[in-house]
């Protein structure tokens, strides 16, 4: 009896454990899939991460099934970005941004300072750290997705992104003054 109850007890606590497992982390070969919403319509956007260093996280995208590229996130992006680049890509391109852009991310400090402070300003808009509203986790085949979760201070633009220090990848925007949206559709 007692070896059944050391089982069950083992049991349990890896039951347990695989139930609060969340995933956060990115590295070569991880496949994104988003819907980007913008003026009414939806287009599926594929990101696979092609190249991860500290210094940098690339993106190979393909837009629609039919234009394909690259965005690069550089050393620079991650420090100084302040705002998202949303200039339409185009087939072939590998888009690098000035430092104080960012293409899908936001930099590693605008997370630092939202989780230090609770605020920080992106986007020309000061976002507020938050807790996730109940029901608007984001999941994938059944496993949570580890996320950091602000708005800006109106309430009008809200984010979901990677709680991961690294590389704070945007996995859904839902308000964006820019009028494009971004709603996660798998992660693996």
């Amino acid at each position: 009896m007692k070896q059944i109850m050391i089982a069950f007890f083992c049991f349990s606590v890896l039951f347990a454990g695989a139930q609060t497992a969340k995933i956060k982390d990115i590295k070569v070969g991880t496949v994104i899939k988003l819907d980007v919403n913008t003026q009414g319509q939806t287009y599926p956007l594929t990101l696979t991460t092609s190249s991860v260093t500290a210094d940098e996280l690339v993106f190979s995208f393909d837009l629609m099934g039919s234009m394909s590229g690259k965005f690069i996130n550089g050393k620079g992006n991650f420090e100084k970005g302040i705002r998202f680049n949303w200039d339409q890509p185009f087939a072939s391109e590998e888009r690098t941004v000035p430092d104080d852009q960012t293409l899908l991310v936001i930099s590693r400090t605008v997370l630092k300072e939202l989780k230090t402070n609770k605020k920080s300003a992106f986007n020309d808009q000061t976002l507020l750290l938050k807790d996730l509203p109940t029901g608007q986790e984001l999941s994938i085949g059944g496993t949570q997705i580890d996320v950091v979760y602000a708005e800006s201070e109106d309430g009008g633009t809200k984010y979901w992104i990677l709680n991961n220090d690294a590389y704070p990848v945007i996995l859904k925007l839902s308000g964006n003054p820019a009028g494009i949206d971004v709603e996660l559709k798998d992660f693996k």
